[in-house]
């Protein structure tokens, strides 16, 4: 090969590597979001005047979620919650959120909510 050919393929390599961990909110955060959130804070029902079912919901409810900033996310420090009388969902609502679902919530607010 030439040299020129190894400098390319490193450089690939390199960069699938450093790449951002890409999260497809459509594919990765909606379907968790609305299996266990919309019953409660859904268009039809929004407890505590909250609604997940949105993006635009989501990032204009103060402290909910902060594009870019997961350590200022309410939704994210919620559903982490090791209380499951203040997790959500609660206990009696439905299975918390896997390590895996949270990851990618925390990933798409870091990506800046797109």
């Amino acid at each position: 090969m030439l040299p020129s050919t190894w400098l390319a393929l490193a450089l690939a390599w390199l960069l699938a590597f450093d790449a951002p961990n890409d999260v497809d909110y459509a594919s990765d955060v909606k379907p968790d979001l609305a299996a266990r959130s919309y019953a409660c804070h859904g268009a039809l029902k929004a407890e505590a005047g909250l609604r997940l079912d949105t993006v635009a919901a989501m990032t204009e409810e103060a402290g909910v979620v902060v594009p870019g900033d997961s350590a200022a996310s309410a939704l994210l420090e919620r559903v982490a919650d090791s209380d499951p009388e203040s997790r959500m969902p609660p206990g009696h609502e439905g299975a918390p959120l896997t390590a895996e679902e949270m990851a990618a919530l925390k990933a798409w607010i870091e990506a800046g909510a797109p």
